[in-house]
């Protein structure tokens, strides 16, 4: 049991980290706030998906259960990463509207 408790710690620690490093990288106010809501989302999720992981009786259905929650997590960091690039590009396209607006 302990192996399990070290392995949680572990991942909370870079959880933590993470979500700090994803908030401090971001380039604008609004890919700041969606870093932040979608960090709160996710920790949320994985609060509730560890619980019901933790409840589960024997190791066939905690198994079982994995599958559907590595779907759920590969399609939340998909529209993570596509979430992020449509802010930065609609600020980089802000940006050089205003560039052009200077040059006129």
């Amino acid at each position: 049991m302990k192996i399990q408790i070290y392995l949680l710690l572990a991942l909370l620690v870079f959880g933590v980290f993470k979500t700090h490093r994803s908030v401090r990288k971001s380039e604008s106010a609004e890919e700041r706030s969606f870093a932040i809501r979608v960090s709160a989302f996710t920790w949320v999720l994985g609060f509730l998906l560890l619980a019901t992981f933790l409840i589960l009786p024997n190791t066939g259905q905690r198994l079982v259960f994995l599958l559907p929650v590595m779907v759920i997590v590969l399609a939340l960091l998909k529209l993570w990463k596509n979430g992020r690039g449509r802010l930065r590009k609609e600020q980089q396209e802000r940006v050089e509207v205003e560039r052009m607006k200077r040059v006129n």
